[in-house]
């Protein structure tokens, strides 16, 4: 069994990762919050390969890693894109819906 503290360690890292997600209007601040869940996800993970898998966790790993540099690197590139363009990273004024 998974002990308790892996369990409520990630739930506590998701849990903070989430409170940033609802209370941050600025982009980069909510994609860094969901990269704190991310890392939750990988703490339950890595606790549940170590306890129940017969093999490695390497390709588990290396598959988290290269999910979170992807996002990392998709974070920047947008940020450079909205640099050049001087739009605000406000996301509660990037709504187009209308009345």
């Amino acid at each position: 069994m998974i002990p308790l503290l892996v369990i409520l360690l990630s739930i506590f890292v998701f849990a903070i990762g989430a409170a940033g997600v609802v209370a941050s209007r600025h982009f980069v601040m909510i994609i860094l919050s969901m990269e704190v869940m991310l890392v939750a996800a990988t703490i339950l993970a890595v606790g549940f390969f170590y306890y129940y898998a017969d093999g490695s966790i390497l390709l588990l790993l290396f598959s988290i890693w290269a999910i979170a540099a992807v996002e990392v690197i998709a974070l920047i590139a947008f940020y450079q894109y909205m640099l050049k363009e001087e739009t605000t990273m406000d996301v509660t004024s990037l709504s187009t819906l209308k009345d």
